[in-house]
């Protein structure tokens, strides 16, 4: 297991490396003079190469990447120009909100999509296989902002059965005291269940939103997994001795089938931190995507840096997850992982 883990981790040092290079130079590349942003509309010429000096953009490519990866190695990814904080404190402050958000959305869309996928291997061609079908075109053919928009449009708008969508709690409720950053947790474990409430109200549309996207290929993994495992010989051979027909399910079926499935929840949690960017902005969650897209719009390289390293990073550990979580399963993945 622990070579596993190393394998792991030193095929993805190259992918990070990659991350680093390729980020560096396309926030580079990006329109907009930093330098003319920070120094403000009325900033002359001189003050303007001041500011660029002062920020360091004055020096060859080549040399800030170096100062960069030096201070990547300190584990400082430098500071915002647009907050004045350090870009480690900010994503930090922001983090759990945005890990809150895509863990109850994985969750939400793992539940659904297996359960709608075992209902159609089991009943191939009748309702659970439409309705499975069906789910999933939805959930991938409409683009997440519209699909965050048109729930808020329908539940909050018309029908006033959801709160506004502006964070991560109604403006007269107050936030609970912080311990894991997790709201919904950091409520529980203060016994603050009006604040607990009005954290799940807040939950509810945004999780939607992203679990629509996330059960879609869940379902069809489970579905095409499923198949083929019930269609095969061990199967069969144990339904010749009688067994229960939940446990040939569960334990002859779904077992063996679960390694693919946990590989595409690997898959869709990427999927749901690259769709969060924009489902933070439609609810005005505060996360670290809003956080990165804000620096992004003006010029603020640090930060923009510092989101797609953090999302690099949280991919290959959940990525890491999912393996030891299929070694555990399955021997073979050990064995040949």
């Amino acid at each position: 297991m622990v070579g596993l883990i190393l394998r792991r981790l030193l095929g993805a040092l190259p992918a990070i490396a990659g991350i680093v290079v390729l980020t560096f130079v396309l926030t580079r590349l990006l329109p907009g003079d930093p330098a003319a942003f920070f120094a403000g509309p009325a900033a002359t010429q001189a003050s303007i190469e001041e500011v660029r000096r002062q920020l360091g953009l004055d020096r060859s490519l080549a040399l800030q990447f170096i100062d960069y990866v030096g201070d990547l190695l300190r584990l400082d990814l430098g500071r915002s120009l647009a907050s004045g904080q350090s870009v480690v404190h900010d994503l930090a402050a922001r983090l759990p909100a945005t890990l809150e958000l895509t863990l109850a959305a994985l969750a939400v869309a793992a539940l659904v999509g297996i359960a709608l996928g075992v209902g159609a291997a089991l009943r191939p061609g009748r309702w659970p296989d439409r309705l499975c079908s069906a789910v999933t075109v939805l959930g991938q053919a409409l683009p997440t902002f519209f699909l965050g928009l048109m729930l808020v449009y329908v539940f909050y708008y018309l029908l006033e059965w959801a709160p506004a969508p502006m964070g991560r709690l109604e403006i007269f409720v107050s936030s609970p005291t912080e311990v894991t950053g997790f709201w919904s947790i950091d409520a529980l474990i203060g016994g603050e269940f009006d604040t607990f409430r009005g954290v799940m109200r807040q939950l509810v549309l945004p999780v939607l939103t992203l679990a629509a996207f996330g059960a879609g290929p869940i379902a069809r993994m489970t579905r095409t997994a499923l198949i083929e495992v019930l269609q095969g010989e061990s199967v069969r051979m144990v339904c010749a001795y009688g067994l229960s027909s939940r446990r040939v399910l569960w334990t002859y079926g779904f077992l063996p089938a679960a390694v693919p499935i946990l590989n595409t929840i690997g898959m869709v949690s990427s999927f749901l931190l690259g769709a969060n960017v924009l489902v933070e902005k439609v609810f005005g969650w505060p996360g670290v995507s809003a956080y990165a897209i804000e620096s992004l719009l003006v010029s603020d390289f640090a930060p923009v840096q510092g989101f797609v390293l953090l999302m690099a990073v949280i991919y290959v550990l959940v990525n890491l997850l999912i393996d030891i979580t299929a070694a555990l399963i399955d021997p073979r993945v050990r064995l040949h992982g």
